[in-house]
């Protein structure tokens, strides 16, 4: 994928890489395309989908003529910091709030519009998925709208923490106060369970490790999980897929919990839900990763459908 960076009109910055094919030839056109934007989980950047030429976006991108967006979330990597965050809000409201007001509209006019897309559907993994659901949300009441929004994809994010993530305590290498960096050997430990992975993608960990805001790692589970459902899910009307993995060892992942989680997006026109038996945290990382690119591309063909005909 190629580097981009763009200046948002909060006199901050956005930066990531993109994979973007050129629309397809008259006899063969694809009436709706959607504009797919990733947003990484925590200790990762953008580089997280577009890891190795197996364990890319850019495959289907390419394949399907189908743009992809990969952003540094604000606060990593190239993209401007949102910290301080104000007393009266949280990490992920103001990851939220920047996404929905200045981020998803550059993109849609910088990418979108240009390549005739139809909407844009997220691609949310792990603590990504706060954000975009804060943003989706956000959408669902604004009644001047910047961008269209045609769906929303989570994974990697559940709603109770896991036994191993109560009674374990992870070693982070302080940064500075506000930041901090995940060991690659003891973080790809805990992202993979043993053979749920390549070697070619374990040898990227370096390259894939990211310096994280404090604020996010460790506040998670205090400002977002008891009132995510309520607060944010209950307002998103667009298409939903929502994933979690068996094997993953943030949060407990049943039948039971992805039924709760998927129940929290009433207003949503359709809701998918799936357990992935056997696959890690790390879904696009893993053995599974392009099976689940292709349910992810299929989805967000999908909701550029479903946009353009509720028109």
């Amino acid at each position: 994928m190629q580097p981009f960076q763009y200046p948002l009109p909060n006199n901050a910055t956005v930066a990531g890489i993109h994979s973007i094919p050129p629309p397809p030839p008259p006899a063969s056109p694809i009436p709706h395309r959607p504009l797919l934007i990733g947003l990484h989980g925590g200790c990762y950047d953008s580089h997280y989908f577009d890891a190795t030429p197996n364990h890319s976006a850019s495959f289907l991108s390419t394949t399907l003529s189908v743009p992809f967006v990969s952003i540094d979330r604000p606060s990593y990597g190239g993209t401007s910091s949102i910290l301080p965050i104000p007393e009266d809000s949280s990490f992920e409201e103001q990851t939220g709030h920047w996404l929905h007001h200045y981020i998803l509209p550059k993109l849609w006019s910088e990418i979108g519009l240009p390549n005739q897309c139809t909407c844009i559907v997220l691609l949310c993994h792990s603590l990504g998925v706060m954000g975009g659901i804060v943003a989706a949300a956000l959408h669902a009441q604004d009644k001047t709208k910047a961008y269209p929004l045609g769906g929303l994809i989570a994974s990697g994010m559940g709603d109770t923490q896991s036994s191993f993530m109560k009674s374990t305590r992870l070693e982070f290498q302080l940064i500075d106060t506000e930041h901090v960096v995940f060991p690659v050997e003891s973080k790809d430990t805990v992202m993979f369970k043993p053979g749920t992975a390549t070697p070619d993608v374990l040898a990227q960990g370096e390259r894939l490790n990211a310096v994280s805001p404090v604020a996010e790692v460790a506040g998670f589970a205090d400002t977002w999980l008891p009132i995510w459902k309520e607060k944010w899910a209950a307002r998103v009307v667009v298409p939903v897929m929502f994933c979690l993995v068996a094997e993953d060892p943030f949060f407990v992942a049943t039948e039971e919990e992805v039924e709760g989680c998927a129940g929290a997006f009433k207003g949503s026109a359709r809701v998918d839900a799936s357990l992935v038996r056997g696959a890690p945290h790390c879904l696009e990382l893993s053995l599974w990763s392009r099976g689940w690119y292709a349910r992810c591309f299929g989805f967000a063909l999908e909701c550029a459908a479903s946009f353009a005909g509720s028109g």
